[in-house]
């Protein structure tokens, strides 16, 4: 079992009571819903970052949609 760290986190009461009412819909932990959440945040972030890359790449290479074809043009 890996290592666990405990983070304490405050949320408004409402919000706390949601979590709450999901993961007990969904028979998960709070803390298991919360590291989904996180996953999903966190997997987001990663394609964005990895989208502004390829849109800054492009850029360099001045390569448009119509490059492309297909679906990607107008």
């Amino acid at each position: 079992m890996p290592a666990l760290k405990t983070i304490t986190v405050s949320l408004p009461a409402a919000m706390g009571k949601e979590i709450e009412k999901v993961a007990k819909a969904e028979h998960r932990t709070v803390s298991e819903l919360i590291r989904e959440a996180f996953r999903q945040y966190q997997s987001q972030r990663n394609l964005r970052s990895l989208a502004q890359e390829g849109r800054a790449s492009a850029k360099k290479k001045k390569i448009t949609p119509d490059d492309f074809g297909g679906p990607f043009e107008d």
